[in-house]
């Protein structure tokens, strides 16, 4: 008798030839990709490569132009969403829908059938047990009654998760869920996938984090300029490989820290805070120096984005004082602190980073109206020349600047907002996620767009969740711990492994 060798199973997904054109600009182009069961095979590529365009036609949002779609083994052509979910295939986007005013838990059970009682009335019970437990296992602890409205933009994300896997899929596809996730709440999500590939469950991984990928993937698949460039099995590649692959070109210094300047402690800071709170966080206390960038660090529902924004005038402080340059300062809204010099980069850029309605030259002018305004007429030809000149020089890739940005990929669309810091007379600039779900390539243009700003003098302070990020950026960064700031470092000691390390030791 012939013994056999070991073969790889039958793919359970086989995509061939998939093409996609939208107008004249040809987002695939005749593209394979395979998924066998059991396998996290991870999908990586600059903004703009293919990736969300293949998402979406395996999600049914997108007919292709040209290709073939086999789940094990049979043609496929998704008409809409819900014949994928249909056919076992789950997905969890970028930006995931939800129903504002709903309770969390209907939200999570959207599309699914309720628990209910033997006259058939809902579970509640039931049903607020399952959506507790469900998150518990993703880290999340919340109250599922409370309108989904009431979460952050990350909490938000794992009740999609958490959605998804309730749907018990063959095939799921993550789209960049860990984007705005602390380490710990990373660590949990990627055990919770481990496990379901184990139980045989084949996951499609998009992340811009390539570090993440070596941690959980079998095989990796990069895409660019909507071409499959290469199919690699994960062992014994590198994130410099990795890198290479995605832009083209060697890549291995694009998140190199850079040596920076000691910023002179005996000047008056341009950003001092004493003693603000709001409740939540209380006795904070911390300064930043003209040129000077400062990150912030903190776990899950630490409070860095509340902090920003009660800096940015978006949400109020009950106690203590902020002074800029030496001047005491309040306002109650991001108007107020906008025009005392203090601008704010919120996470969320699609939900409140721009105006949708408007073109990308009126969004980059959006704070700053009256600076082209003569006796109340204002000058749009200048306006929008202005608004040109900077989003070329931050190298905004666009059709026009007359476009929608809506039609720019999420580098570009931060890029573009970053833009509007350039035109205008900023002392502060709050950062918060700066590179959420943006490619490789971009986050290195981001990177060199704030050190230019902070060697203009502006003062920059950043919260991130990418610990890379902050030791890439930052002179000093502030360890925020239970609603205070209790810790910082600097300089040197400013490394992935020594945040994490002094955050975990207090918990």
């Amino acid at each position: 008798m012939t013994v056999m060798a070991d073969r790889a199973p039958p793919p359970i997904l086989a995509v061939t030839g998939l093409a996609k054109a939208f107008g004249r600009t040809r987002a695939l182009k005749g593209v394979d990709f395979e998924l066998v069961p059991g396998e996290i095979h991870a999908l990586v590529g600059e903004n703009g490569a293919g990736k969300s365009t293949l998402i979406r036609i395996l999600a049914g949002d997108h007919a292709p132009d040209a290709g073939e779609i086999r789940l094990d083994g049979v043609p496929v052509r998704f008409a809409h969403p819900g014949d994928a979910i249909a056919g076992g295939v789950g997905f969890v986007h970028q930006i995931p829908a939800f129903v504002p005013d709903l309770s969390v838990s209907e939200n999570y059970l959207l599309g699914l059938p309720y628990d209910r009682r033997r006259a058939g009335l809902i579970d509640w019970r039931a049903v607020h047990r399952d959506c507790r437990e469900a998150l518990a296992r993703l880290g999340l602890v919340v109250d599922p009654r409370l309108p989904i409205r009431h979460l952050t933009a990350h909490q938000r994300q794992m009740v999609a998760v958490a959605r998804a896997i309730r749907r018990q899929p063959k095939i799921l596809v993550l789209d960049e869920v860990t984007a705005s996730l602390s380490e710990p709440e990373v660590a949990l999500l990627l055990g919770q996938i481990s496990r379901l590939k184990r139980s045989g469950v084949a996951i499609v991984y998009v992340s811009h984090r390539l570090e993440e990928i070596f941690r959980v993937a079998n095989r990796v698949t990069v895409l660019r300029d909507g071409l499959r460039v290469a199919t690699l099995a994960v062992a014994g590649l590198t994130t410099e490989d990795v890198a290479r692959h995605i832009v083209g070109s060697e890549a291995g210094d694009l998140f190199r820290r850079e040596e920076v300047a000691t910023i002179a402690g005996d000047a008056t800071p341009r950003l001092a805070v004493a003693g603000l709170g709001d409740g939540r966080l209380a006795g904070i206390d911390l300064q930043v120096a003209a040129g000077e960038i400062v990150g912030l660090a903190g776990l899950g529902a630490s409070g860095r984005s509340r902090l920003l924004r009660m800096l940015g005038g978006a949400a109020p402080c009950r106690e203590g004082r902020i002074l800029l340059d030496g001047v005491p300062c309040s306002y109650r809204s991001t108007r107020d602190a906008l025009a005392q010099g203090v601008a704010l980069v919120t996470e969320d850029r699609n939900t409140d980073g721009y105006v949708e309605s408007l073109p990308i030259w009126q969004n980059v002018t959006l704070p700053w109206p009256h600076r082209f305004s003569h006796f109340g007429v204002l000058d749009l030809d200048r306006e929008r020349r202005e608004a040109a000149g900077a989003a070329e020089r931050l190298g905004v890739k666009m059709p026009s600047i007359d476009a929608s940005m809506t039609a720019l990929s999420g580098g570009n669309q931060q890029k573009a907002i970053f833009a509007r810091w350039v035109t205008g007379p900023v002392r502060l600039l709050l950062l918060d996620e700066p590179t959420h779900g943006v490619d490789i390539g971009s986050k290195a243009q981001i990177y060199d767009i704030v050190r230019g700003l902070a060697a203009r003098g502006i003062a920059i302070l950043v919260a991130s969740s990418e610990l890379e990020e902050l030791e890439a950026l930052c002179h000093r960064v502030l360890l925020l711990r239970g609603g205070t700031i209790d810790a910082q470092l600097a300089g040197a000691a400013i490394t992935k492994d020594r945040i994490l390390h002094n955050l975990l030791a207090a918990q």
